[in-house]
């Protein structure tokens, strides 16, 4: 009996253990784009407002 419970202990562990290591660079990857995006978006922004300038 205990050796089930071990066994099933130890094979949730190991399924939090593989979406542990697949989720967490996906996230990173996902953020990092993210901030990319915004920082492109604010880039257009300000090279729109410089060319529109009136001199």
């Amino acid at each position: 009996m205990s050796g089930s419970v071990m066994s099933g202990m130890l094979l949730g562990l190991m399924i939090l253990a593989a979406a542990v290591l697949i989720l967490g660079p996906l996230t990173a990857l996902a953020f990092m784009f993210w901030h990319w995006q915004k920082e492109l978006k604010a880039s257009m922004r300000m090279r729109q407002a410089r060319t529109t300038q009136v001199r």
